[in-house]
Order: structure tokens, then sequence, then C-alpha cells
């Protein structure tokens, strides 16, 4: 519906010789599509976990202050969660010209395993060519483990939080709900329900 009257506007306002171009262009416009590349910089309790293959690879020191953490219940980890946005639209559709977009603010939800972790915003804007892909978007995470994995024990949070920023970690078992607000050359377009970011695909929806 947006869209539609975004096209009504433009029949009153545009010359008539542009009318067709730009109809075409915002009627075909894609949205733009979200996906988690990886994670990085793994701390728990203070301890740098990024390059650790295995628990047993946690020198004595340091294994003493992760246990004192879990039997305290006061375990907090420190990461990134590196985003990709990607603007699809580069002109290939309907005879269009390729259409820039700007990303202008994000709020986020992440998951793990479904479980809510933290909210946030990414509210720095992030201007897309069209059919290009930026950079690795960094949201910085503090998750409280004791809450979110509060029934598993030591080595199972161990290995959990290997999984996802260790040497081979992979984003796999996490989601990023989001709503996007997103600039285009005719208005600011935001997302009117969560969208679902995960690591396996590009998605808009």
């Amino acid at each position: 519906m947006t869209r539609v009257i975004a096209v009504l506007i433009l029949l009153f306002t545009t010359s008539c010789g542009s009318i067709r171009e730009m109809t075409n262009a915002l009627m075909s416009m894609k949205d733009m599509q979200y996906k988690i590349s990886h994670v990085g910089g793994m701390k728990i309790s203070g301890v740098d976990v990024s390059k650790l293959n295995s628990i047993s690879d946690v020198e004595p020191k340091q294994a003493v202050r992760l246990l004192e953490a879990y039997h305290s219940k006061n375990i907090k980890a420190t990461f990134t969660v590196y985003l990709e946005a990607k603007n699809p639209n580069d002109g290939a559709v309907a005879n269009t010209k390729p259409l820039d977009l700007t990303l202008k603010e994000l709020p986020w939800t992440l998951l793990l395993d479904d479980r809510t972790v933290v909210s946030g915003v990414v509210n720095r804007e992030i201007p897309l060519r069209g059919g290009t892909t930026s950079q690795p978007i960094p949201i910085e995470i503090v998750m409280d483990v004791s809450k979110v994995l509060f029934e598993n024990g030591y080595d199972e949070i161990m290995k959990t939080m290997l999984e996802l920023g260790g040497p081979n970690g992979s984003p796999a078992r996490l989601k990023i709900k989001a709503r996007p607000t997103v600039s285009s050359p005719y208005g600011i377009i935001k997302s009117p329900s969560d969208i679902t970011i995960l690591s396996t695909e590009f998605r808009a929806r």
C-alpha cells in the first residue's frame, strides 16, 4: 500500500517523461536483505576463548576464573555478531536502473536456540548502491550466560560458546529478529513486522 501511495504522488509531481521509469522502479523495488556473517572476539568472564579449540585448551588459572563464575552464576560473555546487508536492486528487472538504498536504523533482538539473549539498535546509516553487499556490520553483544543457559552444566556451556565463537565456530544457532528502516529515492520504508535473519542465506522476511 505504501508503494501504491508513492506512485500516486509521483503522478502528480513528476513530468510525464519520467513517470513510467519511476513507477517501474518503485513497483519492482526489492527489500534490502540481511544475513548473519560470523561471530568474533568471544570472551567468557574476561577469558579470550576465540582461539581455543576445546575446553582442555583453557589454561589452569583461566579455568579457575571460569569455574568461579559458573558456581556464582555470574558468567558473562562478550562477543561481536557481524551482519551483512545486501541491496538486490541491480537494475536487472523490468529494465530499471540500479537503485541505491540506505539502511537508516535496525532495531534487533538476538536469539540463541530461540531463546532471547539481548536487544539493541544499529542506528548508523549504511548506504548501499544497487546490487552491492555491505561490509560486515558489527553488533556488540553482552550475554548473561547464566540466565540464557541456566540449566546447562559447565562443560555444556563452554562447548556452546566455543561452537559459536571458537576458531571453527559457526553462528548457525543464532537468529536475529529485526525491523529495519530503509531510505530510498522515493521515501522512507519501515518494515511493518520483524524479519528473521539467519546465517544460511540472505533474506528480507
